[in-house]
């Protein structure tokens, strides 16, 4: 009995080191495992660490349909708000029939122009289709990264100095 067992075991040995050696064996294993999905570019799943200046803000150099924004963060502000002279800048020209909506500011209320943005990026985050508003001109002096964006992040996380914007 122990005969067979090792003559059994030595048959085996010898047709795994054939079929590894060919490369049958791991031709064999693709064929009985199941495939994982492919995996997400690793940058599209990182957090992006933004730190705050000296005043406490937290500014960040995005690109909005291709083109760079520099904005700060206003987790105050329902919608991302786009300067007039940011929107001209990226194409965006709204009429002055297009300034349809209000918007309260800290200077009051102002007519915005609602739009929508194909896609903002900062590092790996990605989101499409972003609802915003553009402003008048001269109505703001730094583009803001508000709730339309913010709220389709997993997370947003400050800590101390830091603030964590998760895919």
């Amino acid at each position: 009995m122990l005969a067979r067992f090792a003559l059994f075991a030595a048959v085996i040995l010898v047709a795994v080191g054939a079929l590894s050696g060919s490369g049958m064996l791991d031709r064999l294993a693709s064929m009985v495992t199941p495939q994982a999905a492919a995996p997400t570019p690793a940058s599209a799943r990182q957090p992006v660490t933004l730190t705050a200046d000296v005043s406490g803000h937290y500014f960040v150099d995005a690109q909005v349909d291709g083109r760079p924004v520099r904005f700060v963060v206003d987790t105050g502000a329902t919608a991302v708000a786009l300067s007039a002279e940011t929107a001209k800048r990226l194409g965006i020209m709204p009429l002055g029939a297009a300034f349809t909506n209000a918007s309260r500011t800290a200077n009051g209320v102002v007519a915005v122009a609602p739009i929508r943005l194909r896609e903002i990026r900062i590092g790996g985050l990605r989101v499409a289709d972003v609802d915003a508003v553009v402003m008048p001109e001269g109505a703001l002096s730094v583009d803001l990264l508000g709730m339309t964006f913010l709220s389709r992040l997993s997370g947003i996380k400050v800590s101390g100095r830091q603030m964590t914007l998760t895919p």
